[in-house]
C-alpha cells in the first residue's frame, strides 16, 4: 500500500462569541474570492482551501457536545485545533472546556487571539490567563503557537493559515488512497429531492461514484459525489470532504462509511500510522437567524431555565441539536422530526415555550395561529449557527449579565415620597447613569428587577444623566418597585457580538 500526503483537517474551538463562525466564514469566502468562484451554493459541514497552494480542510462545528458523541462512536478525524480566545474577554468556560477536550486528545493546537482591532484589548493580559490554564506561548517562552488576529477584518489569518501550513508539514500526515475506504459521516440528513444524504471527510482509502457503500446496517451505491460549491466529482481523496447522495437510509453522525465486501484487516496496521493524529471532530451544519428579537422572559420556566419545543427535518440533525442541550439551564418540553403542528404550538403556549424549528418550513397558518397565542417560532437553516446560538442562552440562563458590560453604578441612600410617588435618591459611586441606560436592581448581588426611569432629578432640576460622586432622584416607571437603602442601581450596556 502506498501512504501518501493528505491535506489536514482542522477544527475550530472557543468560547461563544469569541469569534469561531466569523473566521470560519471568513476563510471560505476570502478563498471563493481568490478563485473567482461563485457564492457557496450548499453547507456539507467541511470545506477545503488552497492556501499558498497547498489544501486545508476545515469542519464546521457548534459545539463540544457534538466532539463527544463522534468520540464514543470512535471517529476522531480532527489533526490540529485553532483555539480562539477574545482580546476583549479572554479564558472563559468554553475556552477552558476546548483546553481540557485538546488535552484529553493529544491533539495539536495554536492559540488565535482574536478581535485585537477593538480599542483598549490587553494581549498580554489573556496571554498570562492562559499561563494559568498551562497554556505558554511561545512569546512567553513557552511552545505553543499563538497568532492575533481580526476575523470581522482579516488581519493576521493569512499568518494563521501560513502557521497551520507549517504544523501540517511537521505532522507529517499520510493516507493511503488504495486502502479500503473509511470515511467518517459528519452531517445527514434527509433531502425531499436527493433522498438520504451522507456528508463525509474520507479517511483512507478513495471514494468514488457507483461504488457499493455499507454504514452498519445501511446499504447504498454512490450515486453522486458534489463539494460545498455544488460540483460534481468523480472522486474523494484522504483527507478531502463531500456529500454522498445514494445510501438507502439516513445514518448516524459519526458512524463510518466502508466499502462493501472489502478486507479492512489488511488495513488496520496502516490505519495505524494516522491514528495518532486524531482528535477531535465535527459536527452538523447549518442554519440560523439571531435571537435578539425574541422575549427570553416568557420562555423562562419557574426554576430559571429556558422550556424548548425542538422541531427538525431528520432524526439525525435533531440528534445532534437535543446533543447540545444543557439540561440545568433548558426544560424540554418535546421535541420530534416533521412541521410544526397546532398541537406543539398550544404546549408551547401553556407552557411558555419557544419553538425552534430546523430546516422546516412553517406554513403560513401555521405562523399566524402562533402569533395569535403569542408563541414564538425560532426558524433555521444552519445548525452550527443554531447550537451557537442556544449556547449562548444557556449560558445567559446560568449567567444572566454574561454579555452586559457595566457603565455606572449607584447605591440608595435615601427614599422620599412626593405626591405619592416613591423617590430613590442615590449616590452614583462608579461610572455614570443615564435616564435613558438599561439597569439592574440589585440587593446583595441578587437582581430583583430591571426598572426604567421616568425622571431623574438633581435638586429642583430635570436631568439627564449623573456622574460618579454625584447624587440624583430617580423615578420609576413601576410604581410598585420595591426598593431600599442599601440596594443598588447598575447602568450597563449589552456587549456586541
Amino acid at each position: 500500500m502506498a501512504m501518501q500526503p493528505r491535506p489536514p483537517i482542522i477544527t475550530i474551538l472557543g468560547h461563544v462569541d469569541h469569534g469561531k463562525t466569523t473566521l470560519l466564514d471568513y476563510i471560505r469566502k476570502t478563498n471563493l474570492q481568490a478563485k473567482e468562484a461563485g457564492g457557496i451554493t450548499q453547507h456539507i459541514g467541511a470545506y477545503q482551501i488552497e492556501y499558498e497552494g497547498k489544501p486545508l480542510t476545515f469542519i464546521d462545528t457548534p459545539g463540544h457536545a457534538a466532539f463527544n458523541k463522534m468520540r464514543q462512536r470512535g471517529a476522531q478525524i480532527t489533526d490540529i485545533v485553532v483555539l480562539v480566545v477574545a482580546a476583549n474577554d479572554g479564558v472563559k468556560p468554553q475556552t477552558i472546556e476546548s483546553l481540557r477536550y485538546i488535552k484529553e486528545t493529544n491533539v495539536p493546537f495554536l492559540v488565535a487571539i482574536n478581535k485585537i482591532d477593538i480599542e483598549g484589548v490587553r494581549i498580554d493580559e489573556v496571554k498570562a490567563q492562559l499561563v494559568e490554564q498551562e497554556v505558554i506561548v511561545r512569546s512567553f517562552g513557552g511552545e505553543i503557537e499563538s497568532v492575533e488576529i481580526s476575523a470581522k477584518s482579516g488581519k493576521g489569518v493569512d499568518k494563521l493559515l501560513e502557521t497551520l501550513t507549517v504544523m501540517a508539514e511537521l505532522l507529517e500526515l499520510k493516507a493511503d488512497p488504495q486502502a479500503p475506504l473509511k470515511a467518517v459521516v459528519i452531517e445527514a440528513a434527509k433531502d425531499p429531492h436527493k433522498g438520504p444524504i451522507a456528508r463525509v471527510i474520507v479517511q483512507q482509502g478513495t471514494l468514488t461514484t457507483r461504488q457499493d457503500i455499507l454504514v452498519g446496517d445501511i446499504e447504498g451505491r454512490v450515486k453522486l459525489l458534489t463539494n460545498e460549491q455544488g460540483k460534481q466529482l468523480q472522486q474523494v481523496l484522504p483527507g478531502e470532504p463531500a456529500e454522498i447522495v445514494g445510501l438507502k437510509d439516513v445514518p448516524e453522525v459519526g458512524s463510518v462509511i466502508q466499502a462493501k465486501g472489502a478486507d479492512y484487516q489488511v488495513a488496520d496496521e496502516s490505519a495505524k500510522l494516522s491514528e495518532k493524529d486524531e482528535p477531535l471532530t465535527v459536527n452538523e451544519t447549518d442554519g440560523l437567524t439571531g435571537w435578539e428579537d425574541v422575549d427570553f422572559d416568557e420562555a423562562f420556566g419557574e426554576k430559571i431555565k429556558l422550556n424548548l419545543i425542538v422541531k427538525a427535518d431528520v432524526k439525525g440533525t435533531l440528534e445532534a441539536i437535543l446533543q447540545n442541550i444543557d439540561k440545568e439551564s433548558v426544560n424540554l418540553i418535546a421535541s420530534g422530526v416533521g412541521p410544526v403542528t397546532e398541537h406543539e404550538i398550544e404546549l408551547a403556549d401553556t407552557s411558555r415555550s419557544l419553538i425552534i424549528a430546523f430546516n422546516i418550513k412553517v406554513l403560513r397558518n401555521t405562523k399566524n395561529f402562533a402569533k395569535d397565542l403569542g408563541v414564538r417560532i425560532k426558524e433555521y437553516k444552519i445548525i452550527y449557527h443554531l447550537i451557537e446560538d442556544l449556547q449562548k442562552q444557556m449560558l445567559k440562563v446560568m449567567e444572566p449579565t454574561i454579555d452586559e458590560v457595566v457603565i455606572g453604578e449607584a447605591e440608595i441612600v435615601q427614599l422620599f415620597e412626593i405626591k405619592g410617588e416613591q423617590i430613590a435618591g442615590v449616590k452614583v459611586k462608579t461610572g455614570e447613569i443615564k435616564k435613558s441606560d438599561l439597569l439592574h436592581l440589585k440587593r446583595d448581588d441578587k437582581i430583583l428587577a430591571n426598572p426604567v426611569i421616568t425622571q431623574m432629578r438633581h435638586g429642583k432640576d430635570e436631568i439627564l444623566s449623573v456622574k460618579a460622586k454625584n447624587e440624583a432622584g430617580l423615578t420609576f416607571k413601576n410604581k410598585k418597585l420595591d426598593f431600599q437603602v442599601g440596594d443598588t442601581i447598575i447602568a450597563y450596556k449589552k456587549e456586541d457580538d
